[in-house]
């Protein structure tokens, strides 16, 4: 005997007023007392009727296979019901972590600025992370007629120190979590954790930091120890050399020649949309990562715990950033993906939004409490979406068949409804707010600037730390000739002054060498001067390319050589 053969139709009726809260208000307690003593004469039994019952003919009546929520009590507008009734929840659900799924022109960016404009005012600060456009700097406008100065960061105006030790953390502990911060960010060898961390304290110690000093030396003193230091592991020394190289390269003095740059618990206390779109996806890792990380250390010594969110964070497609195959690629797993689970406690609310849930890391869905589906392009992702948050096949089905632009299911982290229901955003009219140049974007940070930042004069123009004054340019070493060059060395140089500015690939063909040959003598070139790199925004998957420009000392070392051969 099944358990529904021995309840009637009112104890039926009762148990779907409870999952629907029907009976949350004064007057349902009554009638719900009233039932448990079995007090049932016609008046209570045809109020509990007509009031549950109510509720299953609106949601037969509204074509919908979800019910209509419960949210009436909270100060953010969740969405808007199909009869245009607000959908209200407390903001501090968000500090539990939201997820959103929804492919390209679902209103991702749409609902976050309709979120934005209204958690604004009740928090401290807000960070909007644009990886790959900068559209969150049209609220600029919105928010200065609240009293609210949005500052737009590009992401080469940043000026930062890696190594600079956030408040309230001892240097010996920010020497090791940074350390590791840059190990997995760089995907270096686990070796190479230690040999980071124990030049780091060096310079810590050098610099007088373990005696209260603030002249915390910077990411190219760091890339100058490990580079002259002859006593290092040869492998994970090269491999923290040519991945720090590229990050100091792609970023230069602008972003990180500072003894004292821009602090995490300055900017937690600021509404910033970061636009990050034009670096390297390694150089968006390190900003991030040390953005993230350095203010929850701070939180964590201050001893903040369990706090109300008084940060919102926004990941505006995150995907790669997110990624399950960066994790798997990674000896190390993701950063910021360990410190998502981790935020909620310190009052750092972290939001995602994500293209399709292919790729995305395991531990994001399980780490974030609110869901969201928006249009997707195919069922398998309705299907996988739709069961982060419990959706049955005939949900998921409605979905795959009726979503548009705008229009999302979602779920709610905390309160009593937790069932999944259907919302509209509406549609934010970009097209009466004038646009925000660079130039005024670049002024918006100015007073960021003005701060108790502090300069580090960086030797040469490309960003490499130089350590000796006396240490001649590359324009100077014009003295190389092609005697003193190896017969693979001259062969590579000859290609890069025959074929200037190409990718450093290609000179593997042109200079007729192997693959490794070429990583071998690319430091060795660049320290005799021979040639210069330059990094740009890759054509693929947005790598980074390396482009390699022949100076003076080249261009004379082929043509003596040249005419040595014809005088012969």
């Amino acid at each position: 005997m099944g358990d529904k053969d021995i309840l009637n139709e009112l104890d039926l009726l009762v148990i779907e007023g409870q999952r629907l809260e029907r009976f949350d208000d004064f007057f349902g307690q009554r009638l719900l007392k009233l039932y448990q003593l079995k007090i049932l004469d016609p008046f209570v039994y045809s109020s509990i009727k007509d009031r549950v019952e109510g509720d299953i003919r609106k949601y037969l009546l509204s074509g919908l296979p979800f019910y209509h929520p419960r949210l009436r009590q909270g100060n953010l507008v969740f969405g808007f019901g199909q009869d245009g009734s607000p959908y209200l929840i407390p903001i501090q659900y968000l500090n539990a972590g939201c997820l959103e799924v929804a492919g390209t022109g679902a209103g991702k960016t749409n609902r976050a600025m309709f979120y934005a404009i209204q958690i604004a005012p009740h928090v401290q600060g807000m960070w909007l992370v644009d990886l790959r456009k900068a559209e969150f700097r049209l609220l600029r406008r919105v928010l200065a007629k609240k009293g609210i100065d949005l500052k737009i960061v590009r992401g080469r105006k940043f000026r930062i120190n890696p190594l600079q030790v956030p408040y309230q953390v001892h240097p010996e502990s920010w020497a090791s979590q940074i350390a590791d911060c840059l190990v997995r960010v760089l995907n270096l060898p686990p070796r190479a954790s230690i040999l980071l961390q124990t030049a780091i304290m060096k310079l810590y110690r050098q610099h007088g930091i373990f005696n209260g000093s603030q002249n915390y030396p910077t990411i190219f003193s760091l890339f100058e120890a490990i580079r002259t230091d002859r006593t290092a592991n040869p492998q994970a020394r090269q491999a923290v050399i040519d991945s720090l190289e590229l990050v100091l390269l792609s970023l230069g003095a602008e972003v990180l020649a500072y003894h004292r740059g821009w602090t995490a618990d300055q900017l937690a206390k600021q509404f910033l949309a970061i636009e990050l779109s034009m670096l390297p996806e390694v150089c968006k890792d390190l900003i991030l990562n040390w953005l993230i990380m350095a203010e929850f250390s701070s939180r964590i010594a201050q001893g903040i715990s369990n706090q109300a969110m008084n940060l919102w964070v926004y990941f505006d497609e995150g995907q790669r950033f997110f990624s399950q195959r960066k994790e798997v690629q990674s000896q190390h797993g993701n950063a910021i993906t360990d410190q998502a689970g981790l935020v909620r406690g310190t009052g750092i609310g972290l939001s995602i939004s994500v293209l399709s849930t292919n790729d995305l890391a395991n531990q994001i869905p399980n780490l974030t409490s609110t869901k969201i589906i928006g249009r997707c392009g195919s069922l398998a992702e309705y299907t996988t979406a739709g069961h982060f948050m419990g959706l049955n096949q005939e949900q998921i089905n409605w979905c795959m068949h009726h979503m548009v632009p705008g229009l999302f299911a979602g779920q709610v982290a905390e309160g009593k409804w937790r069932y999944p229901f259907i919302f509209a955003i509406p549609l934010f009219n970009k097209s009466q707010i004038d646009t925000v140049t660079d130039e005024e974007a670049d002024r918006s940070i100015e007073d960021l600037d003005a701060g108790d930042i502090v300069p580090a004069a960086i030797a040469n123009r490309d960003g490499i730390e130089i350590p000796h004054e006396d240490q001649k340019t590359d324009t100077q070493k014009t003295s190389v000739t092609s005697e003193e060059l190896t017969p693979a060395e001259f062969k590579l140089v000859s290609a890069v002054v025959e074929s200037p500015m190409r990718v450093s690939s290609d000179y593997v063909k042109l200079a007729g060498i192997s693959p490794n040959t070429l990583r071998k003598l690319r430091p060795i070139l660049i320290e005799k001067g021979l040639i210069k790199e330059h990094c740009s925004e890759g054509s693929v998957r947005g790598r980074t390319a390396r482009r390699w420009e022949p100076l003076d000392a080249a261009r004379l070392a082929v043509e003596k050589s040249t005419n040595n051969r014809s005088k012969k």
